[in-house]
């Protein structure tokens, strides 16, 4: 007997129709859910990139996996899939929390919206049917509101994803949000909902079973995962992702000043060793459903109260870039930026850009903003979550934003999305990382700092064949952890054998490592054909090629050689032709063809 993963419910908020569906179970073993599913499904729903992805025809898939409601740990992750409105391609991003697993208590293990509707709206899924209610009463409140009201309405033990101001004002870069301080932070999905007048998706628990084809296996294998994290994760156990922060600016990977630096001035105010943890630490830990690692950190203002759940991206990207280095006021512009519903990451970028063009004379100071300069900052995101005067140009992202203010070349972004907390001038497998994500600049796409920290694979600086293997290895493992669904800060505890084992206990299929390297593969692929991407998109931000950072006495760089050298490596390990696109005979081996995509 297999698992049961196949409920698929498609709404149309256009016309209010809802159809209830099921996905093909060789689908199921082909791609395995969330990100593969996902993807597969908006190859399929015959919208193609280069359309408006604010348009109402444009898919909005949330997908939960094929592990969640088992136990397995790690397994609490869900994923939407959308067309980037920041990056005009499709892409997809992740959340942890209760999203994936209260999904399927709910009866849906895909959810598929599209259309637009005449007025504010949301969606309950519950028993396995969907309907479409009025949200004129939520519609302008921030994502904590907004996610307590509809709590108060269909239970604590609902799971909410919803929008705030930014995604109801479609700013390409607003989030979708879960329990409090989670979300699908990246590409843009918070606008995709706004522009379908969608404020949230509700989804309230039927039963709390999922059944599985091996019961005794997967109870094995639940403990074997546990006991293998609780080595396998300690780091993220004991200190969340915040240890990173010490780790980042004592040696030298920590984006600083709008990518002028690799070590915060002053960052020893908000170091997580020596001040967040011992001042601002408030002893709680939360967890995501079925994780026993409970790596959320919470931390407390103690100059204007209120508390958020803090980590590493957020930390580079609203105190690194933007030279923010006080802990309140930083928790203080983390709170306001969720609440206003914005992935945190591009909103850094964005304010760090605008103060590397004020404190360079292309922007005047009044419109401006300075690096350090907190109060400006925390304007400045109630002005793009509103889309007011310069705020309505950084609402643009980067890309388009630095074009606005009439240089372009300040940017740093790949394929218009903008990079997180690892500079690839340091760490040189995040260089090969950022290049061929299909994201864009997605530090999660390959997850290479993991390799590049520790010195793996010939070191910080190594480029040659040995890091480009080591880096599409993460790679392939984490199309599978985005799949499965499984958290990827259990890289150390789910390797191949790991993975292979509790798919089949759960899934009842019959992977082996090499066929489900397959799936990893066929993911990869089928992700990059569906954009239609090629060397020239995989190329890196001007800067890092031609501006290098100093540490420590030494200047570090990414040369155009060095990024060559691995792209086409990667290219040739990958199957790809030196225009990076698949060859016939990859996509023959992987059974991925035009036609499945849509694209014949």
């Amino acid at each position: 007997m297999e698992g049961t993963f196949s409920r698929l419910i498609r709404v149309d908020l256009s016309s209010g129709a809802v159809r209830y569906d099921e996905a093909r179970q060789e689908d199921v073993k082909a791609y395995l859910g969330g990100r593969g599913l996902g993807l597969l499904l908006a190859s399929r729903s015959g919208f193609r990139r280069g359309v408006d992805p604010l348009s109402p025809d444009s898919p909005l898939i949330f997908a939960s996996g094929p592990l969640a409601g088992s136990g397995m740990p790690l397994s609490s992750r869900a994923v939407a899939v959308f067309m980037s409105p920041l990056a005009n391609r499709w892409s997809y991003s992740t959340v942890g929390g209760s999203l994936a697993v209260i999904m399927r208590y709910a009866g849906a293990d895909v959810l598929m919206v599209t259309g637009r509707a005449s007025r504010p709206s949301y969606i309950v899924v519950e028993g396995g049917r969907a309907e479409v209610r009025d949200a004129s009463g939520l519609w302008g409140m921030g994502t904590l509101d907004a996610e307590r009201a509809l709590k108060e309405v269909h239970g604590d033990d609902s799971a909410v994803a919803v929008i705030g101001p930014a995604g109801e004002n479609m700013v390409r870069f607003a989030s979708i949000n879960h329990e409090t301080w989670r979300q699908f932070g990246r590409g843009g999905g918070g606008a995709v909902m706004g522009s379908k007048n969608l404020k949230a998706v509700v989804f309230v628990p039927s039963g709390r079973a999922v059944e599985a084809a091996d019961p005794e296996m997967t109870w094995a294998m639940i403990s074997e995962m546990t006991r293998r994290l609780a080595t396998g994760a300690k780091s993220y156990r004991d200190n969340g992702t915040l240890g990173t922060i010490d780790a980042g600016n004592g040696t030298g990977f920590f984006p600083s000043l709008y990518w002028t630096r690799v070590s915060a001035p002053g960052w020893r105010r908000i170091s997580w060793f020596d001040v967040l943890s011992k001042y601002y630490y408030t002893g709680k830990r939360t967890t995501c459903l079925h994780c026993p690692v409970a790596c959320h950190k919470t931390v407390a203002s103690r100059r204007y109260g209120g508390y958020v759940e803090l980590e590493y991206e957020t930390t580079m990207a609203l105190a690194g870039l933007t030279g923010v280095v006080d802990p309140d006021e930083l928790i203080q512009l983390a709170h306001v930026v969720d609440d206003m519903g914005l992935d945190s990451i591009t909103t850094g970028n964005v304010l760090g850009l605008l103060a590397y063009l004020t404190e360079r004379g292309a922007v005047s100071p009044g419109e401006g903003v300075r690096f350090g300069d907190a109060a400006r900052m925390r304007e400045l995101i109630f002005m793009i979550a509103k889309r007011e005067g310069i705020g309505k140009v950084l609402s643009l992202g980067a890309k388009e934003a630095a074009k606005e203010l009439g240089h372009p070349e300040a940017a740093v972004e790949v394929k218009g999305l903008e990079p997180a907390g690892y500079d690839p001038r340091t760490l040189k497998g995040m260089a090969l990382n950022y290049a061929v994500a299909e994201r864009g600049a997605d530090h999660l796409w390959a997850s290479a700092y993991a390799v590049d920290i520790p010195g793996l694979a010939g070191g910080r600086q190594a480029t040659g064949e040995e890091k480009v293997r080591a880096v599409m290895d993460l790679e392939e493992r984490n199309a599978v952890y985005d799949s499965a669904v499984l958290c990827k800060f259990g890289r150390n505890a789910y390797g191949w054998d790991e993975l292979v084992r509790s798919l089949n206990a759960v899934t009842g299929f019959d992977y082996t490592k090499e066929t489900l390297r397959q799936v990893a593969q066929r993911i990869i692929v089928l992700h990059r054909l569906m954009n239609g991407t090629t060397v020239e998109e995989d190329r890196l931000p001007p800067r890092w090629l031609s501006e290098p950072v100093e540490f420590e006495g030494k200047s570090y760089v990414v040369t155009e050689a060095e990024w060559r050298s691995m792209l086409m490596t990667y290219y040739r390990l990958r199957g790809y032709d030196e225009e990076g696109r698949p060859t016939k005979e990859t996509l023959e081996a992987l059974r991925v063809s035009l036609v499945q995509t849509g694209q014949g």
